[in-house]
């Protein structure tokens, strides 16, 4: 019976010991790596955007291409 508050004690008083160096560095690192995340997410939504800037610039010169071709009378494959 006296094991139990013991135990009971021991481990209430480990979730209430100040935090550590250990522990400062640790939340440190996890808030750089969210920095880090986000940074990424930004710069891959930067690119998505260039991606479909050039996909509409090649549609474009495409269309271009075809209707001068067609005035020209030259076939132009698919």
């Amino acid at each position: 019976m006296k094991i139990r508050p013991a135990v009971l004690l021991a481990v209430t008083m480990a979730g209430c010991l100040p935090a550590t160096e250990r522990d400062f560095q640790m939340a440190q690192t996890l808030i750089e790596m969210g920095d880090a995340i986000n940074e990424i997410r930004s710069l891959q939504y930067e690119l998505q955007d260039r991606v479909d800037s050039l996909t509409t610039v090649m549609a474009k010169r495409d269309t271009v291409i075809r209707q001068l071709a067609n005035l020209a009378g030259v076939p132009v494959p698919p």
